[in-house]
């Protein structure tokens, strides 16, 4: 995990919140992303936070469908011939989800200058 563990990333200012529920939801989900990266990563503005399913058991499921996510999302950028500038920080949203956000190192730079 990158970043201030003490910074309160579930308030941290997002342009989208993707809810990931199950391994049918990635498609759509990164579809979203491509075409939100698209649009706001030449203003320095893209920001998205993916939720995860938490369960307390185990993280099988939430790494299976984030590292499948991820795989996509990288693809789908590729494939439009985008190098992707974007930080990442995975954190326990709340008791049900895993939060990951996904931002422009300058969002992130924002947000931390805000919140010191």
């Amino acid at each position: 995990m990158s970043g201030h563990p003490t910074l309160p990333y579930a308030k941290f200012p997002v342009l989208e919140t993707i809810d990931i529920r199950e391994a049918s939801d990635i498609r759509h989900a990164v579809d979203r992303m491509v075409e939100a990266y698209v649009l706001q990563e030449s203003q320095g503005r893209f920001s998205c936070r993916i939720l995860l399913p938490r369960d307390p058991k185990s993280t099988a499921k939430a790494k299976r469908i984030g590292l499948a996510f991820q795989g996509e999302f990288v693809l789908g950028l590729r494939k439009r011939n985008i190098v992707p500038r974007v930080r990442e920080v995975r954190y326990i949203h709340n008791e049900s989800h895993y939060g990951w956000l996904l931002a422009n190192p300058e969002v992130y730079e924002r947000f931390e200058k805000g919140t010191s």
